[in-house]
């Protein structure tokens, strides 16, 4: 086959899996919902089932769809978490993928706060400040603080009700526990940063939690001293 004709079929297979994907979407396919079989997407579509065969490999390396022997496939839809866990797979420097998303992170976190603060309800706050508390009683124990960590950085900025956002820093964390940046020793001085940021909104104070945002993930960066940190917000907010 020339160049030319495996550039096309490459073109081809792209486009059908995002035709499969979309058909699926709009017939209002949930999570955990069985797919219909290969016959019956290749009717809906006008495809042999080869075809529709090839388009559901894709869609399963994705993670969006999984296979189960002897049993119909099951729709997961598209989580960028899932898209991560296969991504670190390949990663040969997870540690640096883990610097790299740590500073994606600092510049969205600092600068969607202002925008976050007005939504956050009381039992957020409250929430949020149990999390805080919990990580600092943790790191006095010695013990990881991660999962309590992830739960007050994601449910900081839930009131923003973007999913992709929220897969976005549930995507950090598989990263990070798959790199050896999980194994250090937790340090109960940046656990208690987050009860600052907490102070800082509860007193109507957003520059500050900003501010107080912007100190703590400066404080994460002892752990990647390697990583270049710009300015990331505005703080005359």
């Amino acid at each position: 086959m020339s160049d030319k004709y495996a550039e096309e079929d490459l073109d081809l297979s792209d486009a059908l899996y995002r035709r499969l994907a979309q058909h699926l979407q709009r017939s209002g396919i949930q999570p955990g919902d069985a797919l219909p079989s290969e016959a019956d997407l290749g009717d809906e579509l006008g495809l042999g089932r080869q075809r529709v065969r090839e388009a559901l490999g894709v869609l399963e390396a994705f993670g969006v769809v999984v296979s189960r022997q002897g049993a119909r496939r099951v729709w997961r839809g598209f989580r960028a978490a899932d898209l991560a866990t296969r991504w670190i797979a390949f990663v040969d420097d997870p540690e640096s993928a883990t610097r790299e998303l740590l500073e994606v992170r600092h510049a969205l976190e600092t600068s969607l706060l202002p925008m976050v603060i007005p939504r956050l309800t009381t039992d957020d706050l409250v929430r949020l400040r149990t999390l805080s508390e919990q990580m600092v009683e943790r790191a006095l124990r010695g013990e990881s603080f991660a999962e309590q960590d992830q739960q007050f950085h994601r449910g900081l900025l839930a009131p923003m009700g973007n999913a992709f956002l929220d897969q976005f820093l549930h995507s950090f964390w598989v990263v990070f526990s798959a790199s050896e940046s999980d194994k250090v020793e937790e340090d109960p001085v940046i656990a208690a940063m987050h009860g600052r940021i907490i102070d800082a909104i509860e007193a109507g104070d957003t520059r500050r939690a900003v501010h107080e945002l912007d100190a703590h993930f400066y404080g994460v960066r002892n752990r990647y001293p390697d990583i270049a940190f710009g300015a990331t917000a505005d703080l005359t907010v």
